[in-house]
């Protein structure tokens, strides 16, 4: 219900039927995009265990976290503090991660640069970062 929900998330009209058919149009698009992206993540996977590197080789995914398409009568937005407006998704496949594995502790974007040179065996230098290894 909408009228539970803040400021203009309550307030806002309906969206019209043609705002819905833009809306349908762009996610089926962003699905299209993320299936041309899961082709190409399943080859460079498949040619790392050709070469015989992919169980020493570290795969790490993330993106922003999107836009919400007409949720709550939004037609593109994400400045709400809603769940899928503040978290983002970081998979991982390496060495030292097991199948299945979750990371239950804050962390931002600003980790990333400390978890990669982590990763690396290098010492991230402590006057330039921010982050911290997850």
């Amino acid at each position: 219900e909408r009228a539970d929900h803040h400021g203009n998330i309550a307030t806002n009209p309906m969206i019209t039927p043609h705002a819905a058919q833009v809306i349908a149009g762009v996610f089926k698009n962003r699905w299209r995009t993320l299936m041309s992206v899961d082709d190409l993540i399943a080859e460079v996977i498949g040619l790392c265990e050709d070469l015989g590197v992919a169980d020493n080789t570290y795969f790490l995914f993330s993106s922003d976290h999107g836009f919400q398409l007409g949720e709550f009568n939004m037609l593109m937005d994400k400045r709400h503090v809603y769940e899928w407006d503040s978290r983002i998704h970081l998979l991982a496949r390496g060495p030292g991660i097991s199948r299945g594995a979750t990371f239950a502790a804050p962390a931002t974007q600003v980790d990333l640069a400390a978890t990669f040179l982590d990763l690396a065996g290098l010492a991230p230098p402590p006057d330039r970062f921010d982050g911290r290894s997850l």
